[in-house]
C-alpha cells in the first residue's frame, strides 16, 4: 500500500512537470527597415501564426497608434509615423499572447520626434568621378542599405530565438531530473527508516 502511494505521487509529479515541456511558447519579433516595421509571430514548435490575426500597435502609454493583420507565414508589417517606442500585441488564442516592442532608436531620425537635419544637395566639379546625392537620393540609398542588412539579420534573429528555446527546454529537463533525484533520496531515507524500525 505504501509503495502504491509513492507511485501515485511520482505519477502526479510527472503529469504536472510534463505539461511545460510539451507546451508551445509564443515566439516572434519586430525589426525596422527604414520607417517600415516588419515582424513575425509563431510558436516554438515551428508553427507560424494564422493569417488574419489582429496586430494592435500602441505607444508606451497604451494609446493606440494603429492596427494591422498577420499575413501568410506569420508575417506582418506597419508603417511607422513617429519616432517613438512601438508596442505590438497579438492574441493567438488559447491564452497565447505575444507582446513585443520596437524601441524608438531603431527608427530613422527623419520621422517626427527624431532630430535629423535635412540633407542638403551638394555639387561637385564635373569630371572628377564623384557622384553628388540630393537629400532624396541619400534617403533612398539609406533605405536600400537598411533593407539589405535586414535580410541578413532576420535569419540570425531566428537562430538566436531557437537557441533560447532550446536552452529553456534544457533548464526544464534539468529541473525534472533534480526533482526525481530528491524523490529518490526521500524514498531511500524512508525505506532505511522502515528497515531500522522493523
Amino acid at each position: 500500500m505504501h509503495k502504491l502511494g509513492v507511485t501515485k505521487v511520482v505519477v502526479m509529479l510527472l503529469a504536472l512537470l510534463a505539461t511545460p515541456v510539451f507546451a508551445h511558447n509564443v515566439i516572434g519579433g519586430v525589426y525596422a527597415i527604414g520607417d517600415l516595421i516588419e515582424g513575425e509571430v509563431g510558436f516554438s514548435n515551428g508553427d507560424m501564426a494564422h493569417a488574419g490575426l489582429a496586430v494592435i500597435i500602441t505607444d508606451a502609454q497604451g494609446n493606440k497608434l494603429g492596427e494591422t493583420v498577420v499575413e501568410d507565414e506569420g508575417l506582418f508589417s506597419y508603417q511607422a509615423q513617429q519616432r517613438i517606442d512601438h508596442h505590438f500585441t497579438i492574441d493567438l488564442g488559447a491564452g497565447h499572447v505575444m507582446n513585443t516592442m520596437l524601441p524608438a532608436d531603431e527608427l530613422p531620425d527623419s520621422l517626427p520626434g527624431g532630430d535629423q537635419q535635412p540633407v542638403k544637395a551638394t555639387s561637385t566639379p564635373a569630371g572628377n568621378g564623384n557622384v553628388a546625392l540630393s537629400g532624396a537620393d541619400a534617403a533612398a540609398l539609406q533605405q536600400m542599405i537598411e533593407r539589405s542588412v535586414s535580410k541578413q539579420i532576420v535569419p540570425l534573429r531566428k537562430e538566436l530565438q531557437a537557441y533560447k528555446e532550446k536552452a529553456g527546454l534544457q533548464d526544464i529537463l534539468g529541473g525534472i531530473g533534480y526533482i526525481f533525484g530528491l524523490c529518490g533520496v526521500g524514498m531511500w531515507l524512508r525505506q532505511r527508516k522502515q528497515q531500522k524500525q522493523g
